[in-house]
């Protein structure tokens, strides 16, 4: 694939990350805004919104980590970068790889759960829903996290900046990553 079907595939899934994260996040507030307003006002309880409220979180905080991943707004400790051998940018370098593993580790055993849910269903208690759709983001998440990672280090690498983003506390001078 030629670097520009690259780019395009990338801006898509950016597209689709940034899409299914909002749709949580606003289900999530309009969901709960209805719970509290059936529970305190009309003094009946939804079943169903506790269960799929937690769903959709889940749903957000993974989507949410790969978005974070590319824009270099991950969590990540970088006080001692400066005492590594080799430097800043060798020491990101350096956790981004073991990063990458872990990832790719989530990723492998996530594919397991999968195959195992897909052989042998479980149910949500409240709305009977195939676990395998919630569980499902888990392996596809850290799967782009993995990209967003080697993306954000070759633009890293390209452009002469950090993985850091720009106006994230962190201790790392972008100019020397």
């Amino acid at each position: 694939m030629s670097t520009n079907r690259w780019g395009r595939l990338l801006r898509a899934v950016d597209g689709l990350e940034k899409v299914v994260a909002n749709l949580c996040l606003a289900s999530l507030v309009l969901i709960l805004a209805a719970q509290v307003f059936f529970r305190y006002v009309l003094e009946i309880g939804l079943s169903w919104s506790e269960e799929i409220s937690r769903f959709l979180l889940v749903w957000f905080v993974y989507v949410s980590a790969s978005l974070a991943a590319q824009k270099g707004t991950h969590i990540r400790v970088t006080v001692l970068t400066g005492l590594f051998p080799g430097g800043q940018r060798l020491c990101l370098v350096v956790a981004d790889a073991l990063w990458i593993a872990f990832n790719l580790a989530v990723v492998a055993s996530g594919i397991l759960l999968i195959g195992k849910m897909a052989k042998h269903p479980v149910y949500s208690t409240s709305l009977f829903l195939p676990m395998i759709y919630v569980y499902t983001v888990i392996p596809v998440a850290h799967a782009l996290m993995v990209v967003r990672i080697v993306e954000r280090q070759w633009t890293a690498w390209r452009d002469g900046t950090s993985v850091v983003a720009d106006g994230v506390a962190s201790g790392v001078d972008p100019g020397r990553g």
